[in-house]
């Protein structure tokens, strides 16, 4: 007897780790995938998550989870893991951001498998830990899962999940320590990285409901809120403390209660054909709710939850199919924050499967075991059979996975793919034609964002890139109109840079500092805004506001280059033009270019090297003059007459400074 369970371990220990090893393989491609989405703002242009000084002030301001307000949502716990990724990476470099994310969907992975075991362990008249570590897998590698995986912002459902998975085990584990509350602290860890891990709660309650040995339903519900009354309690103070916590501009970005609710049953319909089939993934849909109630899709949504009551009321009372009763209840209750009556912006999104699919393959895989060992013939024929097709399954999975991922692999994959899979979606053509700026094709880009304003008359971003993009095609009171009318919609942070930014190259520095300081006052974390305001503050010789201003940058970010550069008063371009030459050698090629503010920089370096070179303080002048500081301009031109009365250039050009512009 102690032979065969020892080979029976060993044999669940192999294919444990053989499941590891086909989870890593899967993603293993995902590791160069670019930051997309969110990650922008959660990530990239947030300054707070560039030092691990700024862990403690994670847990007191959500506005450092986001450079966006309206995005700030508390989710400290995220914040954390994004700024120790940023350290051991050394940088923004996505592999370190990727690696973490494998890694916490392996963790996972392990847990579920030993939570899965102790749901099937009564009703496999033992340990079930083959069929919990094959269901483990499937959840693993699922294709639905990749938009988890590559968008690191998305982080967030992963930690969640691990919360409510360790306050399970805590509480299956450890019956004794129940009152003690110690199985909470897993969920009040994961609700600090996404509130929906609260659901643990009303997942606790069907799970002492169905597991109750109480007869009737009445003493069921009874047994089971005396059981889960402290999550249910913990649960809720979690979730007020956590939306209390949360910036005053957040917001989900929905309207319309009533049609998305009646538009979610069908969504729930299509997450579980995705489960089944996990073919048309796109990352942005442009589906929209229905408009009435009675829309064929919305009946066929009725019908599918329908079809689900009627599963969960015919196994509930069988304890072999319990499991699959509470998977489905699982799918239902994880499934409630994001699809039901609370409205987002987006009707459905890839990523709100992750948590639900953990019940959802519970259900799938046990109903499938159950229905093997129907099957005819010799315990070991089934049991060979349900390796096989364990075995194809998980391949095909694993394939499908590592193919999605080559399509999130860049911005230019990714949203080509949504604009033919999500032809409707002005967000996704908008996004494309970044994609084409990004190469230079202005033509192309200004193209796919007016088929995006098509759809979309009303949205700022669009209306910023609208201006980039016309800007860039030499049409400035196209881009003026388009930063303007952006920032009559939503007068945010990305407004007021991406406004200064074409200010200051169009040559009107003084009003581009203005907005730089409003995007600042909206965005503390906001790390373009930021450096561009040093920048230009140092174009207009108003070295204390470059001191301020580095000053405030290094108190976010200690190991901010450029700012701690400009508080040395040394210039950040030091490194890249260590010697005069080096330094007029390159800001000869960013004034050809138009790159008025790196040129300022560089003409800055090199007079901080030889304060008397006349060549130094006539370009920066040039450079100044040329982003709207006319008064610095005259003084870098009158010291260069100063050092070389003969220089005929910066004559002329002091002169052209007393002339109107």
């Amino acid at each position: 007897m102690s032979v065969t369970v020892t080979r029976g371990r060993a044999a669940v220990a192999a294919a444990a780790i053989a499941c590891t090893l086909l989870v890593v393989a899967a993603y293993s491609n995902s590791l160069d995938g670019a930051f997309h989405f969110d990650d922008s703002h959660v990530i990239e242009n947030n300054l707070y998550i560039r030092s691990l000084t700024n862990v403690p002030r994670f847990f007191a301001d959500a506005s450092t989870f986001s450079s966006i307000p309206s995005h700030g949502s508390y989710r400290p716990v995220v914040s954390t893991t994004l700024a120790m990724d940023y350290a051991i990476g050394g940088g923004l470099a996505p592999r370190q951001f990727h690696r973490t994310q494998i890694a916490l969907l392996c963790l996972l992975g392990a847990l579920l498998a030993l939570f899965y075991a102790r749901l099937l362990r009564d009703e496999d008249g033992g340990p079930a830990r083959m069929a919990a570590v094959g269901a483990a897998a499937l959840f693993a590698v699922h294709t639905a899962n990749t938009e988890t995986l590559n968008l690191i912002s998305a982080r967030s459902e992963e930690l969640a999940v691990l919360g409510v998975i360790g306050a399970f085990l805590v509480y299956i584990r450890w019956p004794r320590l129940r009152r003690t509350g110690l199985h909470l602290i897993p969920m009040a860890i994961g609700a600090l990285a996404k509130v929906h891990a609260v659901m643990y709660g009303p997942l606790l309650f069907a799970y002492a409901w169905l597991w109750s040995p109480a007869v009737s339903p009445r003493e069921k519900t009874r047994d089971a809120f005396r059981q889960s009354w402290p999550a249910l309690a913990a649960a809720a103070v979690l979730y007020a403390f956590v939306r209390r916590m949360d910036t005053p501009e957040w917001t989900g970005g929905g309207t319309e209660r009533l049609a998305y609710a009646w538009t979610q049953p069908f969504v729930w319909l299509h997450y579980a054909r995705l489960f089944v089939l996990p073919i048309g993934l796109t990352a942005d849909t442009d589906w929209s709710v229905f408009p009435h109630w009675y829309d064929t899709r919305a009946i066929a949504g009725y019908l599918f939850v329908l079809i689900l009551a009627v599963i969960v009321f015919r196994t509930w009372r069988d304890p072999a199919r319990r499991p699959i009763a509470f998977g489905i209840a699982w799918f239902a209750i994880a499934l409630a924050p994001t699809s039901s009556v609370v409205p987002f912006s987006e009707v459905m999104n890839e990523h709100r499967v992750f948590f639900p699919y953990v019940g959802l393959t519970l259900a799938c895989v046990w109903t499938g075991v159950l229905a093997i060992r129907r099957l005819p013939g010799s315990a070991a024929r089934r049991a060979r059979l349900a390796g096989a097709a364990w075995i194809v399954v998980l391949a095909a999975l694993a394939v499908s996975t590592f193919s999605r991922n080559q399509i999130w692999k860049t911005e230019e994959t990714l949203w080509r793919d949504v604009t033919e899979k999500s032809p409707a979606n002005g967000r996704g053509l908008m996004n494309y034609g970044l994609t084409r700026m990004r190469q230079g094709d202005f033509a192309g880009a200004h193209a796919s964002f007016a088929r995006a304003a098509l759809l979309l008359p009303n949205y700022s971003t669009l209306e910023i890139n609208r201006g980039i993009v016309a800007g860039a095609l030499g049409r400035p009171a196209e881009a003026e109109a388009h930063f303007r009318r952006a920032l009559d919609l939503v007068a945010d942070a990305d407004g007021q840079f991406y406004y200064a930014r074409w200010l200051a190259d169009a040559g009107r520095g003084p009003e581009a500092i203005a907005h730089l300081r409003s995007a600042i006052g909206l965005s503390r974390g906001s790390v373009d805004a930021r450096h561009l305001l040093m920048r230009l503050a140092a174009a207009a010789g108003d070295e204390p506001a470059v001191a301020a201003a580095a000053r405030d940058t290094l108190a976010l970010d200690p190991a901010d280059a450029e700012a701690a550069a400009y508080a040395r008063g040394e210039s950040p371009m030091a490194a890249r033009a260590p010697t005069g030459a080096a330094a007029m050698s390159a800001g000869l090629g960013a004034l050809s270019a138009a790159r008025h503010d790196e040129a300022a920089e560089l003409f800055r370096q090199v007079i901080l090297l030889d304060p008397r070179s006349a060549d130094g303080w006539n370009d920066r002048g040039w450079a100044q003059w040329k982003l709207g500081f006319t008064r610095a301009a005259a003084a870098s031109f009158e010291r260069a007459l100063a050092i070389d009365p003969a220089s005929e250039r910066a004559r002329n050009n002091l002169a052209l400074t007393r002339l109107p512009r």
